[in-house]
């Protein structure tokens, strides 16, 4: 890379880490080409956007950043789009679709870039004939390579828009490029025709106006798939405009929350911003209320105190961080307090009752009584309303005040754990607490677990893992403001590049740190049932995806290499004989290697003792030095491996007796240590589900062993800890069993509860919410599939649509609506799988198709189905309408609404634009300046 260059990838480099808003790097851009040469506009932003990809997260500056050296001149609007353009040999297949703003996917940089540069060629990029014509030549390209694309539509669009664009495509110098336009405009025509008809009429009056149709001969069969009869009908439906009901705002977040948390501020923005069209005020009360609504329905439905405690701290640390991005919108006469007294005034007294209600012999009692004030005071915390105002709105005397320590800052929090490490642990105590600062404390603790791993500093980062390892709830709150791939992903890499130092003195340590890291990422991935694309690896050889793999399967010695076997045989040596773990025995065995030999360990153990080779004693006592602090992480792969042996007992297996035994040693040792036995809960909760299943099985095999429902009830406590989307047996049955239909039946009637009450709501305020838990809906699709549950939607509406009620039918349309667009973890895969290597693709798993994919064949055929059934067929092509302003991708900007551009490390936490930190401008051009002239980051830091 030559000088120039260079330089600029650190500049770049410098100004992406310091979160620099636009107006800072515009300064800082103009100083720095000063004193630095400047490469060409093409080589500018292939920099920037390798810089801005380094992480292996897309860094959402980029586009700014990028949109900046186009307005300053450094850089051309045809630069940015052929350096944007990914190389031919990246095309694993031609025609790929663009990741772009559809579905519930993060937007690529690329898409993004291309909504940057549509807007600006909205506001007259594009000032002369030549730029227009360079543009167009670009765009054949991208063309070429993505002819679906709908972001690159609605650039082309506004290309064609541009005042100087007919006289410049005319030019006599444009007539191979025209020729080529045209082919290429034509299929993107076609293409988009199924997806934006709109669009794609746009588009094709360009065509017209410029006559630039393909007129190549042989090209129309590209053209053949386009069902003029039915764009025609599509577009000849007529709607009336959408309706917002309180029930499909309830749905929406129940979607979110009901298992993993999916609130993505960005999407979230979207979506509402979407539905509401500006209408900030009501947004901002639905939402409040929303939040309320199903609150009171998780304690309604008696739900776990970690996921009320979860939708506790959504109410109180999540949402009033995320309402301030409209709290700058709205004006007067109304104001964010009206707007929380509005919500307020709807909310259920009876899950949330007053302090005056509490205690009032006939009033009302509720575990969620505080829920009200302590939002009061979060809102306050964060100034969307003044403290003064909290008697009124609650309509009593509060009993709180707002937190002693004031609100954090994030900066603030990371200093003082740098200085005194200690603190971590009481921060992460401070994440269960309802005061309003759990985000910021998120964001300090995962930069924190970023700067440790890039530091090496494993022994800091046990202490991390391990308290978060203790703190389930903690951790929900922490995956409300981020997802898995950002805070799994450094774990995993320092765990895949683990090197022991070979001057190591003391192996014990290592096992330790190595261990306790590992096991926080399994915990993780069972709590909110992850795959291996979550956690953002992208390493096809990572020993954590070896571990997730094959860790709890056994091998047989024979298959085995000569290094393992030795390894093997020295454990069995150190547990079982006078020898002990030594060091010498460590020192041969990487902790990587011991974790994967754990569940061979375990099998050639109990064949040892079957063979009476080793006596049981002997074997309870070598499986209870697994107990110590530095070996337990291992039982979470060997306890599962026991989980399947188990399985394997029939009524006349004689080796029940030693498989029992030996998890009695490890299931309920005689004693413990504090730390063992905080680590030993944090196993069990991984281990408890498969194993109850299994030793379940083995009572119904042995009914007359009187020792192995004491393991069971060991396990009992800890054998629903996971949050996702599965269904609790006792549950499944009962939607199963319901009369006229079964799933089907039971989810008919849950739309119907909702309808009932969205349609009352507004004559009785305070209604309380139907029952509801998006598991309903999700499990019914995995078991019947998708088209089935499309089509129960598609009846509901209908029975509104032939009786001719209109208001119930709105309400219906926004409930179904809301139904099939929210997102749901299990019907998309997050961009985070897009860091697996190339090789490694197989390992992103097939999935169901969705309410979504279903709708979208349906309107396909809607054409068809019009000859035969008219309402049904215009009902389809309705929801899809609606489904599609949705579920597409907008800009956050395009309602007035602004939002600082997530970190790297932190997707969920929302700042203002204005009160958002940055970096000061003669720090970043002296890091960038002593990085490019030669001097490290470790000098330039002063370590």
């Amino acid at each position: 890379m030559d000088s120039p260059v260079l330089s600029w990838s650190t500049f770049f480099n410098a100004c992406l880490r310091y979160r620099l808003t636009p107006d800072k790097f515009q300064t800082l851009v103009n100083a720095f080409q000063f004193k630095n040469s400047t490469p060409s506009g093409r080589q500018l932003i292939h920099v920037l956007l390798s810089e801005g990809k380094k992480s292996g997260l897309e860094d959402p500056r980029v586009p700014l950043f990028a949109s900046e050296l186009l307005r300053m001149r450094l850089c051309s609007a045809a630069d940015v789009l052929i350096s944007l353009l990914p190389p031919t040999s990246e095309d694993s297949v031609r025609n790929q679709a663009l990741p772009e703003m559809e579905g519930i996917l993060r937007p690529s940089i690329e898409a993004s870039i291309l909504q940057m540069m549509t807007l600006e060629v909205g506001e007259g990029l594009l000032k002369t004939h030549e730029v227009i014509r360079a543009v167009l030549k670009s765009l054949v390209a991208w063309m070429t390579r993505y002819p679906s694309s709908r972001a690159l539509g609605y650039l082309i669009y506004a290309t064609l828009n541009s005042p100087l664009a007919h006289n410049a495509i005319s030019h006599p110098s444009m007539k191979g490029t025209k020729t080529s336009f045209g082919r290429c405009l034509s299929v993107l025509v076609a293409q988009l025709s199924q997806t934006d008809l709109q669009l794609a009429t746009g588009l094709d009056f360009f065509q017209k106006q410029f006559d630039i149709r393909d007129d190549v001969p042989g090209h129309l069969e590209l053209l053949e798939g386009v069902d003029l009869g039915a764009l025609s009908f599509q577009e000849s439906v007529m709607d009336n405009t959408p309706v917002n009901t309180r029930a499909g705002l309830y749905v929406y977040l129940n979607a979110l929350l009901y298992g993993r948390p999916l609130f993505d501020d960005l999407l979230v923005i979207d979506y509402l911003n979407a539905k509401y069209k500006g209408d900030s005020a009501t947004l901002m009360t639905d939402l409040i209320l929303a939040a309320f609504d199903v609150l009171g329905n998780a304690m309604y439905r008696t739900e776990s105190t970690e996921s009320i405690t979860l939708l506790r701290s959504f109410l109180v640390n999540k949402l009033p961080v995320f309402l301030n991005n409209y709290a700058a919108i709205i004006f007067e006469p109304v104001t964010v307090e009206v707007c929380i007294s509005q919500a307020l005034g709807r909310v259920d007294p009876a899950a949330f009752p007053s302090f005056s209600q509490m205690f009032d012999p006939l009033g009302t009692s509720s575990m969620l009584s505080d829920a009200r004030q302590e939002f009061l005071f979060a809102c306050a915390l964060h100034q969307l309303i003044p403290e003064q105002s909290i008697e009124v709105l609650l309509g009593d005397v509060p009993m709180q005040s707002l937190p002693a320590s004031g609100r954090y800052v994030k900066d603030d929090l990371v200093a003082q754990c740098s200085a005194n490490p200690t603190k971590i642990e009481e921060f992460i105590g401070e994440l269960e607490k309802m005061e309003g600062n759990a985000g910021e404390i998120a964001a300090a603790l995962l930069e924190i677990i970023h700067t440790l791993c890039s530091n090496n500093d494993t022994m800091t980062l046990k202490g991390v893992c391990n308290t978060l390892s203790r703190r389930p709830k903690a951790l929900d709150v922490v995956m409300l403001f981020t997802q898995s791939v950002t805070l799994l992903q450094p774990l995993c890499r320092i765990l895949d590049n683990w090197q022991e130092h070979e001057d190591q003195g003391e192996y014990h340590p290592v096992y330790d740190e190595f261990g306790s890291i590992l096991l926080f990422i399994v915990l993780v991935k069972h709590r909110f049932n992850l795959q291996p694309h979550d956690l953002g690896i992208d390493n096809p050889n990572s020993f954590v995806l070896k571990y997730i793999k094959s860790a709890c399967m056994s091998r047989s010695p024979d298959h085995l290499t000569e290094h393992e076997n030795k390894l093997l045989g020295g454990w069995i040596r150190g547990l079982f004989e006078a020898e002990a773990i030594n060091n010498e025995l460590m020192s041969m065995c990487s902790p990587k290697e011991f974790h994967l030999l754990v569940a061979t360990l375990f099998d050639q153990s109990l064949k040892a003792c079957q063979a009476k080779v080793l006596a049981l004693d002997t074997l309870r006592g070598g499986f209870e030095y697994l107990l110590e602090p530095f070996l337990l992480p291992s039982l979470g792969a060997g306890l599962v491996w026991f989980a399947h042996h188990v399985w394997e007992t029939t009524e006349r297996s004689t080796n029940i007796e030693i498989t029992i035994h030996a998890l009695q040693s490890l299931l309920k040792p005689p004693s413990m240590s504090s730390d063992s036995s905080a680590m030993h809960a944090a196993v069990l909760s991984i281990v408890a589900k498969p194993l109850e299943d299994s030793l379940g099985y083995a009572q119904q095999q042995h009914p007359l062993r009187a020792d192995i429902h004491p393991l069971l009830e060991i396990l009992k406590p800890h054998a629903h800890k996971q949050r996702h989307e599965a269904t609790f047996h006792s549950s499944l049955e009962t939607w199963a069993l319901t009369a006229g239909g079964g799933l089907l039946a039971a989810l008919r009637h849950t739309i119907q509860s909702l309808l009932i009450w969205s349609s009352t709501t507004t004559a009785s305020a305070d209604m309380t919410p139907p029952q509801y838990t998006h598991r309903q809906l999700v499990e019914t699709i995995r078991v019947l599939g998708a088209k089935a549950v499309l089509q129960l939607l598609l009846d509901e509406t209908m029975a509104h649509f032939e009786t001719g009620s209109s208001p119930e039918l709105d309400v219906a349309l926004d409930i179904i609506v809301t139904m099939i667009s929210a997102p749901q973890h299990q019907f998309y895969l997050p961009s985070s799988s897009s860091t697996l290597g190339n090789s490694d693709q197989h390992q992103i798993p097939k999935r169901q198709l969705s309410l979504c994919d279903a709708l979208n064949t349906e309107f396909s055929q809607a054409f068809d189905l019009s000859k035969n059934n008219l309402p049904r067929a215009t009902m389809t092509v309705r929801l899809h309408r609606r489904v599609e302003a949705l579920v597409g991708r907008a800009s956050p900007e395009a309602n007035g609404v602004v939002v600082a551009d997530a970190d790297v490390l932190m997707h969920g936490v929302v700042h203002n634009v204005d009160g958002m930190p940055t970096a000061d401008i003669d720090d970043v051009l002296v890091e960038a300046e002593f990085l490019a002239g030669g001097g490290g980051a470790a000098t330039f830091l002063g370590v």
